[in-house]
């Protein structure tokens, strides 16, 4: 019986590989190139974007019939309503197992808005609702302007405290009035104004409920607004006592909104600390503790201490203790109290300062600060003492989206000092200083970043008698990268250069590579001059290079090389920096 089966089992081994390769699963017929003819008015890319299927996807033909009806859709929210797309081709490569698809499209004349009518509001004038839609009588028909201007003028009635105004735009297209362009009717509900009944804090442990109340936009009682809602939520993190805080609004009747602050808080003592190394050589230390909440009333101190040294035995010290008193007397301003000790010692000299710094500062806006400052500072080199009085009105606005690691926005410092004169001591001048920065955000993530400082100084004496502490230095991480610290300027009593008038443009792209690992191109320009008539844009010293960073926990390290870019000693080799933190 075996010997007559094993013919069979024979001829069956011999048919299995083929009966496999029959039922193996063809590859998939993958999407090629996707082209438009046609699309005067929309570029092929965000024809492209839209689409539910992508060059390289698998083929599907509901997809690409859902396709066609988003195309249709697109052209008409910008008012082609006699559009239609008069054929899709399909070309099937069989080497490459994909099929190209080509979008032929007849986009027809674009509609105007033939007449906008405005009901309902008693708030705002048909003219301002006009201006605030951004559109009028002869436009072209964009449903996205639409809808933006319907969002603005819900948003304005809310700030006005009707957070219940309801706008309904109403269109009528050439599709159901044949021969005319678009109609518009705004129809306006205003409702009634909106009031905050209550407002409960929950998740205090450590911290007071005054203290928050204090830092609140919005009270018992005001109109419902929700900018001032928005606002009292940053303050809140600003005091940097929370680590989360969750609004909740629950509408009780038609007038009226009560808010419920969901607090998470941080610990108010934290201690954090640094390192940085500097080519040739010198690597330098940082640590600081602090306390933001020291009496229960938002009162914080802070003690910084840095600490860098060389192979030569050359050391810098510098110790400062800052504190805060965020509500003086209930008059909207903080007292900022800073004393502080910095020593040199290096080969050619050592110096030791002593200073103190009084300061005033209070909130003008959602992000603008003013400051009236007051400095005292004794400096003594080789044991030659020299002492500046000084008083400043500073404005500084922080317009970024992250101060850590800002993407866009801006930040504005400006600063008006008066030294010495009736405020006596050793140095007399008046200076001028305007620090700008904007972050720009552009493609693959990579972020454009430029900075410019002016720092004009008027001496009421020979510029050469204002001591060194006094003057400006260039060179160095914060400045000019490639160049030594305080190796661009005049020369001095130091050994080092200084200057009182400076001219600096720094720039850098930001570029992600990997998760948090992003890379930097950069580049720096400027000048430092001990005369104001010896400025000139000629002959400027630059330097650049390029650098890692990586984004931690407590923020970005960073390691760039630079060069600087004029004739150097030939034993130059460039600068390496190794620091916590974008330069600028």
């Amino acid at each position: 019986m075996v010997k007559r089966a094993f013919p069979f089992l024979f001829i069956l081994l011999l048919c299995l590989p083929s009966c496999f390769r029959e039922v193996r699963k063809s590859k998939e017929t993958r999407i090629g190139k996707i082209t438009f003819e046609g699309n005067n008015s929309i570029q092929g890319k965000k024809l492209k974007d839209i689409l539910p299927i992508k060059e390289g996807d698998p083929y599907i033909e509901r997809f690409q019939k859902e396709g066609v009806q988003r195309i249709i859709n697109l052209y008409r929210r910008k008012g082609f309503f006699d559009m239609r797309i008069k054929r899709t081709e399909g070309e099937f490569l069989k080497e490459q197992n994909e099929i190209r698809l080509t979008y032929y499209i007849f986009e027809g004349l674009r509609s105007r808005i033939d007449s906008i009518s405005i009901e309902g509001n008693s708030l705002f004038t048909i003219q301002q609702i006009k201006e605030i839609l951004g559109i009028d009588r002869g436009d072209y028909y964009d449903e996205a302007v639409i809808e933006l201007g319907e969002y603005t003028i819900s948003k304005l009635y809310a700030e006005k405290g009707y957070a219940n105004a309801i706008i309904r735009v109403h269109r009528t297209t050439p599709d159901s009035h044949p021969g005319s362009g678009v109609i518009l009717r705004i129809e306006i509900n205003e409702g009634d104004k909106v009031w905050v009944r209550d407002i409960s804090i929950k998740g205090l442990e450590g911290v007071r409920t005054a203290v928050v109340m204090r830092e609140m936009r919005i009270k018992e009682g005001d109109l419902f607004r929700p900018s001032h809602v928005y606002e009292s939520q940053s303050r809140l993190y600003r005091t940097g006592l929370f680590s989360d805080i969750d609004i909740q609004e629950k509408k009780v009747s038609d007038d009226s909104v009560d808010l419920r602050f969901q607090l998470k808080e941080e610990k108010p003592r934290f201690i954090e600390f640094g390192f940085g190394y500097e080519s040739p050589e010198k690597a330098i230390f940082l640590l600081r503790w602090g306390d933001l909440n020291l009496f229960g009333n938002l009162q914080r101190l802070f003690i910084d201490f840095s600490f860098a040294a060389n192979p030569e035995f050359e050391h810098w010290e510098d110790i400062r203790l800052t504190y805060r008193e965020s509500y003086l007397f209930n008059s909207g301003f903080s007292l900022i109290a800073s004393p502080a000790l910095k020593r040199v010692s290096e080969k050619e000299y050592w110096q030791s300062d002593i200073s103190f710094d009084l300061a005033l500062q209070r909130y003008i806006g959602f992000r603008k600060q003013l400051f009236f400052l007051y400095d005292f500072r004794r400096s003594a080199i080789q044991e030659v003492p020299n002492i500046t009085n000084s008083f400043s009105i500073r404005y500084y606005y922080e317009g970024r989206d992250n101060i850590i690691i800002p993407e866009k926005g801006l930040y504005v410092l400006s600063q008006i000092e008066y030294a010495g004169g009736i405020l006596g001591g050793d140095n007399h001048f008046d200076r001028l200083k305007l620090d700008i920065a904007l972050y720009h955000s552009l493609p693959f993530r990579t972020v454009a970043a430029v900075r410019s400082l002016i720092v004009f100084t008027r001496p009421r004496e020979e510029p050469e008698d204002i001591s060194t502490d006094a003057r400006l230095e260039m060179g160095g991480y914060k400045t000019i990268r490639g160049f030594e610290e305080a190796s661009i300027g005049v020369s001095d009593v130091r050994g080092k250069k200084s200057g009182l008038d400076l001219l600096l443009l720094n720039l850098e792209f930001r570029i992600p590579v990997y998760k948090k690992l992003f890379a930097i191109l950069f580049a720096d320009i400027g000048n430092l001059w001990m005369d104001y008539s010896d400025i000139s844009l000629m002959n400027p010293h630059i330097g650049g290079g390029f650098g890692l960073g990586y984004l931690t926990p407590i923020g970005v390290i960073r390691l760039d090389y630079a060069r600087a870019f004029e004739k150097m000693p030939d034993d130059y080799r460039g600068k390496i920096y190794l620091n916590f933190a974008h330069p600028f």
